[in-house]
């Protein structure tokens, strides 16, 4: 061993007690809750959650424990760590979109042949809609026709209750199916936005070489994508299709049960309005 580290190794040997002795000669300080301070040759019960000063034997100050310190250490890691894993969550994220926007169109010609079809199926949804309403409205404008047969005879004969339920339930069809109708024509701001959005993003992912859009998507060497899948978009849209379909199935059963019972109920109102004139 050189002289050289024999005299430190003679130093650190030689400070070693006086380093413990200033050790256990320290004594630590707090404020309590209450306002008063306390002393103790360890931490004093009255000082836990509190900042705490250690004192050498000559009381000068030489560390501070700020408990507080430590928990903001700790919740800002703990935000820090949320964040990250937000930010890897959202990149995720958008490597899938990516990867599925090319595996759903090969050239910018089918985004919009998708566009046209997707409107297509829209304009279809609102005529629909709109044939409903005016079905709903027809059938409340005959509803009336025999709510003034009764309100013709100035209070000598009330309208039956089902004739009042059911004036009650055309209106809430009618509103239904305007509201309906509105979100349909709405619905063509949605499908422009999705499809242009999904034009832009394709044109900047077709304008890189191979190399580049395969780092862009986080594709491995070699990784292509080779079947097309829907759009959550598509998803969406076919839901919405199916349930629409469900809808106007119900509807049309519904529609017959009633075109039945307003049948049956002309027959009635034509008979009693025979017999009236009859006994004029």
């Amino acid at each position: 061993m050189s002289p050289k580290r024999l005299v430190i190794l003679a130093a650190a040997l030689a400070a070693a007690p006086l380093l413990a002795q200033a050790q256990s000669a320290s004594t630590y300080r707090c404020q309590g809750k209450d306002g008063k301070k306390y002393y103790g040759n360890t931490v004093p019960p009255q000082c836990y959650g509190r900042l705490v000063e250690q004192l050498n034997s000559q009381g000068m100050v030489i560390r501070r424990i700020d408990p507080e310190a430590g928990e903001k250490e700790l919740a800002q890691k703990e935000a820090e760590r949320e964040a990250k894993a937000k930010l890897e969550a959202a990149t995720r994220e958008s490597t899938r979109r990516d990867r599925a926007l090319l595996a759903t169109y090969t050239s910018e010609k089918d985004i919009e042949e998708q566009r046209a079809r997707a409107l297509a199926d829209n304009y279809k949804a609102v005529r629909e809609a709109e044939q409903r309403v005016a079905e709903h409205k027809k059938k409340r404008a005959g509803l009336d026709k025999e709510l003034e047969f009764y309100n013709d005879k100035k209070g000598k004969s009330k309208p039956p209750a089902k004739l009042t339920e059911e004036i009650r339930q055309a209106d809430f069809d009618i509103k239904v199916q305007e509201e309906t109708l509105e979100k349909w024509k709405k619905e063509v701001v949605n499908i422009n936005a999705k499809y242009d959005e999904d034009k832009k993003r394709y044109q900047i992912l077709s304008g890189k070489n191979p190399a580049q859009r395969a780092t862009a998507l986080g594709m491995e060497k070699g990784v292509t994508v080779t079947t097309k899948g829907p759009s959550s978009y598509d998803e969406q849209r076919a839901k919405s299709e199916a349930q629409r379909r469900a809808s106007q199935e119900r509807y049309e059963a519904e529609r017959l049960d009633r075109e039945r019972e307003d049948a049956r109920r002309r027959a009635q109102y034509e008979q009693m309005r025979r017999q009236q004139q009859q006994t004029r």
